[in-house]
């Protein structure tokens, strides 16, 4: 939970412990090589999931600890010390590490059921973290809205997820699923409640405004602590006097509130058959919750209360029985219908079992299962595959178009484009917090290239007309005038989103002030809503993609999440070495950039439906643009200015993060027949100070990188990766079209462009 519950880090310290070593611990756990049956390892720059074939369980629990732990405490961030701010950053790229490595492991689990939830989960926790900070300091909030809140925004989300997929994997009944779902949420609302219950939270939260269960019922018994409150603990002392107004008044009635939900998360559990694993969790919560262990030979206790029974200190006896009868029929209730669905599922299985019996009993033949089919270069007698290497040695490339003008280039998919930004602009109806709302309006009105969400229609259009179909301007009106299928149409929006939400983090993460020209969201929102912004919107990404129904498109995208993480910590661990080589700085460029590009022309040729081999030569289109877009990206830090640009010149040098121009005139590249600049040693000295001496330093350097041909030399690498993206258009199309004419025009575009 890196992004979120700054409680943690409080509650952290009080029993001794770090941040850092909790989180080192939990890594030597997941990749003991002692443990082979996690399936886990260490790759170069983080944790990431392997064993395909793993046990779903494996996968369902593992992931979602990942994605637990991703949004643990880094908040409190707006007036932090440059210390502070260091760690905040460590907080941020490492969550959005474990999130990616979580969201690749559960692209990995077979069950889109499970995906679909967690993408959802996490969605509205980022939603419902953003909603619990607008209600700080309201003495109104009730319990059973701070329940409500717990239950989708704080530990109990995960608690209930990771209950859910654990059934969902197993293909249990839906409603066997739902009611463990409930109990992950009851189990996980019993931790928040305990946690509430320490002496370090009470403090903290007071000292923050976050109405907890024992602040909230001390307030109903003690007018006293209402004015303290009023005041925002203001006085000398009045963080004193709360806390024991609170243990007081509000901490007996906390203890009895995690009674009733322990009781309530016992009950769901028979739905489960009789085994030791049930009878593991009957006693975990019996535990937590102080509750009489049940007996074979004695009835099952009774409970008492229930959280939607308000206890007033004056209740009558009878009030007080009548309450207690009334949660009682509710809990037998609950019971009768656990069991019901227990007894439903066993039927459903032992009808699956007889049916199975009479179908061999009848002869009813066995469909063997089919052997996968023998596909790749020289498996099959297919022409296709002999031009496309003779025109991929011959190095055809797709002509260009006359007009590198970007609106001209785009000008096909222009309704297509119209409807994403609608749909973007939409987004924010679907929070509930105001400032997650006004955040996204804000990102997304801010405008920007769409090139994402254009390669996504481009190849669709492309792709989705039969070769067989003549090429006419009549048919190209027509394709024109259509908008994109809607898969293809969601599938364009989810990527523009995950492409801002990295936007976001990465603002954070380089105290950039201004993106397009325009503030950031961190400068206008601040942190927390930023962070947790991104958040959201990676989650509903997630869900857009998963909505699409098709595994590897989720595989791609969940990939491509994956690999952001590994870009972002390669680039923050070779801040000012002289040592990057070239092949370093392409292959974070491709995690960074390139991988989303590769990964959106993909996935449009996935769902437009052509064959494999088409769809491998889009993806190698897309890889070779966005390592073309990139490289230009870096030579404008050298001679765009920054009005264009939308940020400060040469900024990246200036944080030390060294690109292909400064690269190839320190060490230049044998490969490209390219020596190190004449100045190359005068430079590296002034990267190794860190431009001690300030902007004169740093415009120093930015001079020894024009006057070396660092600039020309970046773009004659950039102009050999758009021709490779060119050569893999001409492979993948071969017939012309407006759409194959702006793909081809892009890579020239991506090179050449002022911003």
């Amino acid at each position: 939970m890196l992004h979120a519950e700054e409680q943690w880090e409080v509650e952290l310290k009080a029993d001794g412990k770090t941040f850092l070593e909790v989180a080192a611990s939990f890594v030597r756990h997941l990749t003991d090589p002692t443990k082979p049956f996690m399936a886990l390892r260490q790759p170069n720059i983080s944790s990431a999931l392997l064993g395909l074939d793993a046990n779903p369980l494996i996968w369902s629990r593992y992931g979602m600890d990942l994605i637990g732990l991703t949004f643990e405490g880094s908040f409190g961030m707006s007036s932090a010390s440059p210390e502070q701010n260091r760690n905040r950053k460590v907080s941020l790229l490492g969550g959005d590490s474990l999130y990616a490595t979580a969201q690749w492991a559960m692209a990995n689990l077979d069950s889109r059921a499970c995906r679909k939830l967690i993408a959802k989960t996490i969605a509205k926790y980022s939603d419902g973290q953003l909603r619990k900070r607008e209600l700080l300091w309201c003495t109104d909030l009730t319990i059973r809205q701070y329940l409500e809140l717990e239950k989708f925004a704080g530990v109990a989300t995960f608690f209930g997820a990771s209950s859910a997929c654990a059934a969902l994997v197993n293909s249990v009944d839906e409603g066997i699923a739902e009611q463990m779902a409930e109990f992950g949420y009851d189990i996980g609302l019993v931790v928040a409640l305990l946690k509430d219950t320490r002496t370090p939270s009470i403090k903290s939260a007071l000292e923050r405004g976050r109405m907890t269960a024992p602040i909230i019922y001390a307030l109903e018994r003690d007018p006293g602590l209402r004015t303290l409150l009023g005041r925002r603990m203001g006085q000398a002392g009045d963080v004193e006097d709360a806390l024991r107004r609170i243990k007081a008044c509000g901490l007996d009635d906390t203890l009895l509130l995690v009674n009733r939900i322990s009781y309530r998360a016992a009950a769901r559990l028979d739905c489960l058959q009789d085994s030791k694993e049930k009878e593991a969790l009957i006693t975990l919560i019996s535990g937590m919750g102080c509750l009489p262990l049940p007996r074979a030979d004695e009835p099952e206790a009774a409970a008492t209360w229930h959280e939607d029974e308000q206890r007033s200190p004056d209740a009558a006896p009878s009030d007080v029985e009548r309450r207690k009868d009334r949660f009682d029929l509710k809990i037998a209730n609950l019971r009768l219908k656990a069991q019901l669905q227990r007894m439903q599922s066993a039927e459903r299985e032992s009808r699956e079992r007889l049916d199975g019996i009479k179908d061999v009993a009848a002869g009813v033949p066995v469909v063997a299962r089919e052997r996968p089919a023998m596909v790749g270069l020289g498996l099959e007698n297919n022409d296709v595959q002999v031009d496309w290497l003779i025109w991929g040695g011959l190095e055809r490339r797709a002509p260009l178009p006359d007009d590198l003008d970007l609106d001209s280039l785009l000008r096909c998919v222009a309704g297509d484009q119209l409807e994403v930004q609608r749909r973007l602009l939409a987004l924010g109806n679907s929070a509930e917090s105001r400032k997650l709302q006004h955040a996204i309006r804000e990102v997304f009105s801010a405008g920007g290239k769409r090139l994402r969400p254009a390669l996504c229609h481009l190849v669709h259009r492309m792709l989705r007309c039969p070769l067989s179909t003549p090429r006419t301007r009549e048919t190209e009106e027509a394709a024109g005038d259509a908008l994109a299928s809607e898969p293809v149409l969601e599938l364009a929006v989810a990527i523009e989103i995950i492409h801002t939400a990295s936007l976001i983090h990465d603002d954070i993460l380089d105290d950039a002030d201004t993106r397009r020209q325009r503030k950031t969201i961190h400068q206008v929102f601040g942190p927390d809503v930023a962070v947790l912004s991104g958040d959201f919107l990676f989650a509903h990404a997630s869900g857009l993609v998963e909505n699409l129904d098709n595994d590897q498109v989720t595989r791609l995208v969940s990939l491509v999440i994956e690999q952001f993480g590994y870009g972002e910590l390669s680039q923050s661990a070779k801040q000012f070495d002289v040592n990057v080589t070239l092949f370093e700085y392409m292959k974070k460029s491709f995690y960074k950039t390139a991988s989303l590009l590769a990964a959106a022309c993909r996935a449009s040729a996935v769902l437009s439906g052509p064959s494999r081999e088409v769809c491998d030569m889009m993806y190698s289109y897309g890889f070779y643009l966005g390592l073309a877009f990139q490289i230009a990206d870096d030579v404008l830090d050298f001679v765009g200015s920054g009005k264009e640009m939308g940020k400060p010149a040469a900024q990246d040098l200036r944080e030390g993060l060294l690109t292909a121009p400064v690269i190839l005139c320190l060490n230049g590249h044998p490969d490209l027949g390219v020596e190190p600049g004449p100045r190359a040693q005068e430079l590296r000295q002034l990267v190794l100070s860190r431009f001690s001496r300030g902007p004169e330093d740093l415009q120093a350097a930015v001079d020894i990188v024009r006057e070396d041909g660092g600039v020309q030399r970046a773009y004659r690498l950039a102009d050999q990766m758009a021709n490779k993206a060119l050569e893999a258009l001409t492979l993948a199309a071969p017939a012309d079209s407006d759409a194959r004419r702006s793909l081809a025009g892009l890579t020239r575009w991506a090179v050449r462009r002022k911003a």
